[in-house]
């Protein structure tokens, strides 16, 4: 009666030892191993916010046609052979969006914490004919609020129809390189390059690039941000 006894005691500790084992090298290895997936992951996210109107948004194309879109596809094809990074474009676009309402919406939009700012403001400041100065002080705005979050920023020019005066198209063109100067911030003199004018590349309104214009900008964009990427 006593060896069997004994005999049951020395199953259980050793059903129960197993037990153990067994809880111990099943969950909490792939619950660890989920962790530090997701953590890796997300460190290597390299995330670029464009701040812009409708070009930006994409008016009038598919969100997937959008120059944000294929800017965002264009540098993951390109240095995905690195395996170092992957690249996340946040489109802040709105349509009708001025300067002044980027400054309202700056500070909300760093919350997202990106690596890189690019501003694509200003075209319906100048369409409205909105002062040279007030928009270059709205822009300026935009850049100190970046510069305080240490986040790099690439300022794109635009231009406007010379209907509007002379002296304001080119006031209004010249406040983009000596904003740049001033704040000693990296410059594309004009996102519409190859696009703004061009009948094949915009859509019957003549204002919104259509597909092949919203490729023409996303290469334009990429030549320029990839000189500047840190």
């Amino acid at each position: 009666m006593t060896n069997t006894i004994a005999t049951r005691i020395f199953i259980l500790i050793i059903l129960h030892y197993i037990a153990l084992q067994t809880g111990c090298t099943s969950e909490p290895g792939p619950k660890n191993k989920s962790s530090k997936k997701i953590e890796v992951s997300t460190e290597n996210i390299y995330r670029i916010l464009i701040l812009g109107d409708s070009l930006t948004e994409g008016y009038g194309v598919p969100i997937d046609q959008a120059f944000p879109s294929l800017l965002e596809e264009k540098l993951n094809s390109e240095f995905s052979s690195t395996g170092n990074k992957e690249y996340k474009i946040i489109n802040a676009g709105i349509s009708g969006s001025t300067t002044s309402g980027g400054v309202s919406r700056i500070d909300w939009l760093l919350k997202s914490q990106p690596d890189f700012l690019i501003i694509a403001l200003g075209g319906n400041d100048g369409l409205r004919g909105v002062p040279v100065n007030e928009t270059k002080k709205n822009l300026e705005e935009i850049i100190l609020a970046a510069k305080d979050k240490k986040i790099p920023t690439l300022l794109t020019g635009m231009k406007i129809p010379p209907n509007y005066g002379i002296q304001y198209t080119e006031d209004f063109a010249n406040l983009f390189p000596d904003l740049a100067k001033e704040q000693d911030t990296p410059l594309l003199p004009f996102l519409l390059e190859g696009v703004g004018g061009q009948p094949s590349m915009n859509l019957p309104d003549r204002i919104h690039p259509n597909k092949a214009g919203h490729q023409k900008i996303s290469e334009t964009v990429f030549e320029y941000l990839t000189q500047n990427l840190p």
